[in-house]
């Protein structure tokens, strides 16, 4: 009976430990991403229309993510190919990954 109660709660904190952290990393890549146009700022989308995109290779091969970036939810790395889109909003830029783009 006290597996019963026990494993459903572990399962659940276990389950949200990795989504939290997956947010983490998804945070961590749109850092990276906001680093790189903070350095290349001619390269940022110039009116609302517009929209650029970056890979997360891009981002590593320049130094601004490391490597091996692990998605906790599949336990490999996030493909090379995961995208991350950047449209301009006002005076800002929204930055936002692919979802679709995540896996290998």
């Amino acid at each position: 009976i006290l597996a019963l109660i026990t494993i459903p709660v572990v399962d659940n904190s276990l389950n949200k430990s990795k989504n939290d952290l997956y947010d983490t990393q998804k945070e961590q890549i749109i850092k990276g991403a906001r680093d790189y146009y903070a350095q290349h700022l001619s390269e940022l989308p110039n009116d609302t229309t517009t929209v650029k995109t970056i890979n997360l290779n891009t981002l590593q091969s320049e130094g601004y993510l490391p490597s091996d970036i692990k998605n906790p939810k599949t336990g490999e790395n996030f493909a090379p190919t995961t995208t991350i889109k950047i449209t301009k909003v006002g005076k800002s830029y929204k930055y936002e990954i692919l979802e679709n783009t995540i896996k290998s």
